[in-house]
């Protein structure tokens, strides 16, 4: 009778012992500071069940669970096993309890995790959609703080904007762990729209004696309305390969921890416009306008540039308003679109929109430019101010067919033995008669020559005009509209304004569109130039590119060359018959 009492206690041991061996729990350290996760592997014989873990999330945060499997056959039998693996983030600090798990019949044996820190304190992560359910007032997460492995900085800067005005969000990321992967989240409002500025600048930084790399985002937020401005806290999500410091450990070996960090919410009070706001409203640091003269002197029906600079400190590019067109007396403008610049200089935002005219005096002489001004608040004092700009008198020189004979010229060339004698003594008669009738047989001569070469010149243009009827060509039109305003319309390099000024100074019949106006023109290498760039009329943007342009100019350098409309009377006959009576 007692040995059977025995052999049943022997066997219900061995049976206790078996299910404390078929499921096992483990942790992947024991010790972690606020803010870190720890990994809980939980290992079962067999299959089928699953892992209780609702006693869990009184003190954790459950961010993910992972499951694996395996089968091994040793002499024929078939043994299976499985495995979870689950992050935990815990919600509090101090000696946390990992009750026994019960997986199917069986349980782990309990486990204990010791967290550095305070609830306040610590960044514990969000809650997540496996937690299977809402999150309560323990999962609320307070800022991280220097000495954590992750912490972020925020600022907002001026602490008191107006409404409409630049303000410069910054999110620094300070972290000392190497991030295998990683999310930043900016904050969210409902006053304005946040657009990041420029790139992303990382260097290292050492805080209460401890180095971080840093990683510091620039926004831009522009209040839509007065009163409160609320952005949320920033949210930093990452895994990060556990114990860095260890040359043995990767996440092969030791596996990867989850990190949380959150910065601080931020509340500002947004002013109204004040009472003597100008309009457009343009709030700023600072304006300044400037304007580049043109670099040579330039001549009267020739196109000159100048270009108009408006740069300001606090405000955004889309702010600067647009550079009017000025009115200019004695001449004609031609306006480019402006464009545009934005960045960051230090911690301040800098903008600048620059745009350029094309000039066109029409007459020599001074050539006045009216000055430029934009009203705009400065929101370092509080005072409306304007930015003006005033460009210095323009000489402009006579054009290049005027200055040829000047009026200082003619007076010279009216009796040249005066000027050339005129420091001498009076010549005598004899030798005035012997000048003059030496002038007087030099002009005759030079006429005769003239009119050889006249006649000459009408004969071959008569034989050429015979032989080749359709390809005449007549020399470029040198009115006084006629080349400054093809002059201004290739340096603006608008195809469609190109077209209309050559179909306006072509001779008569004048050409009425593209079509006409490419038979019209005698040199191939214009039409080619032309065709290409009015091909850009049907690109996305409109605007020829640098070398079409170019090439353009080039062809177009001396002016058109017009073909002769073909004749009636010369027009090239048919074929005569291949058979003739």
């Amino acid at each position: 009778m007692k040995s059977l009492f025995r052999m049943f206690a022997l066997l219900a041991v061995c049976v206790m012992m078996s299910a404390q061996a078929a499921v096992r729990a483990s942790l992947d350290r024991d010790h972690v500071a606020p803010g870190e996760s720890v990994t809980l592997t939980i290992s079962a014989d067999g299959s089928g069940a699953q892992p209780d873990l609702s006693p869990l999330r009184n003190d954790f945060s459950v961010d993910g669970v992972s499951s694996g499997s395996q089968t091994t056959i040793i002499n024929g039998a078939v043994q299976s096993s499985q495995q979870w693996s689950v992050t935990l983030t815990p919600r509090h600090g101090g000696v946390i309890a990992i009750p026994a798990l019960k997986v199917g019949a069986n349980s782990t044996a309990p486990l204990r995790l010791l967290v550095d820190g305070s609830p306040a304190t610590s960044a514990a992560s969000p809650s997540n959609p496996q937690d299977n359910g809402a999150p309560d007032a323990s999962l609320a997460r307070g800022p991280s703080k220097p000495g954590d492995p992750v912490f972020i900085a925020d600022d907002l800067a001026p602490a008191k904007p107006y409404v409409g005005q630049a303000l410069v969000y910054t999110l620094r990321l300070y972290y000392a762990v190497n991030l295998l992967d990683a999310a930043l989240d900016p904050p969210t409002t409902d006053n304005g729209d946040l657009r990041q500025i420029g790139q992303d600048q990382r260097d290292m930084q050492t805080v209460d004696g401890r180095r971080y790399l840093r990683l510091t985002r620039r926004y831009l937020l522009q209040p839509e309305r007065s009163g409160a401005l609320h952005l949320q806290a920033p949210a930093f999500r990452g895994r990060a390969i556990a114990n860095p410091g260890d040359p043995f450990d990767d996440a092969f070996s030791m596996g990867v921890r989850n990190l949380r960090a959150q910065g601080t919410a931020i509340d500002v009070a947004v002013r109204p416009l004040p009472a003597q706001a100008p309009d457009p409203w343009l709030p700023a640091q600072s304006l300044t306008l400037t304007i580049d003269p043109p670099s040579t002197a330039p001549r009267a029906g020739e196109p000159f540039d100048i270009r108009v600079h408006e740069s300001g400190d606090g405000v955004a590019a889309s702010q600067l308003p647009e550079i009017a067109s000025p009115a200019i007396p004695g001449a004609q403008v031609y306006p480019e679109p402006s464009t545009t610049t934005q960045d960051m200089q230090g911690d301040t935002l800098h903008s600048e929109r620059t745009r350029r005219f094309a000039i066109v005096s029409t007459q020599a002489g001074t050539l006045q430019i009216p000055q430029i001004s934009v009203p705009w608040w400065n929101v370092n004092n509080d005072t409306a101010q304007i930015a003006r700009a005033q460009m210095p008198v323009v000489h402009v020189l006579p054009g290049i067919a005027g200055a040829a004979s000047p009026a200082g010229t003619h007076a010279t060339m009216a009796n040249p033995v005066a000027a050339t004698n005129a420091p001498a003594q009076a010549p005598t008669a004899d030798r005035v008669n012997r000048v003059l009738r030496a002038w007087q047989g030099a002009a005759v001569a030079l006429a005769v020559v003239l009119a050889s070469l006249l006649v000459w010149g009408w004969r071959r243009r008569q034989e050429a005009g015979e032989r080749l009827p359709s390809s005449r060509v007549e020399p470029a039109l040198h009115t006084a509209d006629a080349l400054p305003k093809l002059d201004a319309a290739l340096a603006l390099g608008d195809p469609a304004l190109i077209v209309r000024v050559l179909c306006e100074t072509a001779p008569e019949p004048r050409p009425r569109h593209l079509h006409e106006l490419l038979s019209r023109l005698a040199d191939p290498a214009q039409r080619d130039a032309l065709q290409a760039c009015e091909a850009m009329r049907w690109r996305g943007d409109g605007q020829p590119d640098a070398q079409t342009l170019v090439k353009l100019r080039a062809a177009f350098a001396r002016g058109p060359r017009w073909a002769a409309p073909e004749r009636p009377d010369t027009a090239r006959q048919p074929l005569p018959p291949l058979y003739p009576e």
